[in-house]
């Protein structure tokens, strides 16, 4: 493996996502060395190990701003970025990274307010407020909904992301009947969720308008050069990343 597929690049922004040589981003403790992935995904991108920030995942709603005070997080030391699935922030030259084994990464990013997130969203975070709450953080670094570009990075596809009812219930709190029926298909008696029409929906209603977002379109699950749980990948996982290059002036 070991691709960086590069799909934001100009001089706001850079932002891709990798399987890394072995798919091992995560420490065995807090004191460990920081992993092989990491250490080449810096050398592949030109920074420096204590300019990446990844935080301490867990399906969750908790979207943190960061500064150049958490670089290095999760990477070269521990932090207190725990519970938390989004990062948000208004300082160039940090890399944000959160990993993902088949769960959508969420690129966000404001040129003109200098503002960039990034989300981590499985099922459950979809459904729930995460991209409300990481929008919501950037609002408040003066980010506009208006001006904010949204890139769905890439995740399992909905001819691979098989689910149950009990899925379909959750997103029945949060959606109509209608916009249930283009989330889900149902197939040969399985049901598969559309995580990329869920998250598009959502961002609708935080007022990015449609022509900001855009969908990378690759499925873990179908491409073999990513790991993907659903696939059988145990223990290994992708590595999204956005940094913002440059602030406007």
């Amino acid at each position: 493996m070991d691709k960086n597929d590069i799909f934001i690049d100009n001089s706001f922004a850079i932002g891709g996502f990798t399987a890394g040589a072995n798919g091992i981003w995560t420490r065995e403790s807090p004191d460990s060395p920081p992993t092989e992935d990491y250490i080449r995904f810096c050398e592949d991108m030109g920074i420096s190990l204590d300019r990446v920030i990844r935080p301490y995942q867990a399906n969750a709603m908790k979207a943190a701003e960061v500064s150049p005070y958490h670089g290095g997080s999760g990477v070269i030391k521990d932090n207190e970025l725990t519970k938390t699935d989004g990062l948000v922030t208004a300082h160039s030259g940090l890399m944000l990274s959160v990993i993902a084994a088949d769960c959508a990464p969420v690129y966000l990013m404001d040129e003109n307010a200098g503002v960039i997130g990034l989300l981590h969203c499985g099922w459950r975070s979809a459904a729930g407020e995460l991209i409300y709450n990481g929008i919501e953080k950037m609002r408040a670094l003066g980010a506009s909904p208006e001006n904010i570009r949204a890139v769905i990075g890439h995740h399992i596809c909905r001819e691979c992301y098989e689910v149950k009812e009990d899925v379909r219930a959750e997103f029945a709190k949060q959606f109509s009947a209608e916009e249930l029926e283009s989330i889900f298909t149902v197939r040969d008696g399985h049901m598969y969720l559309d995580i990329s029409r869920t998250i598009i929906l959502k961002v609708l209603r935080e007022g990015i308008s449609p022509e900001n977002i855009s969908d990378t379109g690759v499925c873990t699950c179908h491409n073999s050069e990513y790991f993907s749980y659903r696939r059988g990948d145990r223990e290994k996982q992708n590595l999204a990343f956005l940094m913002m290059r440059r602030k406007n002036s």
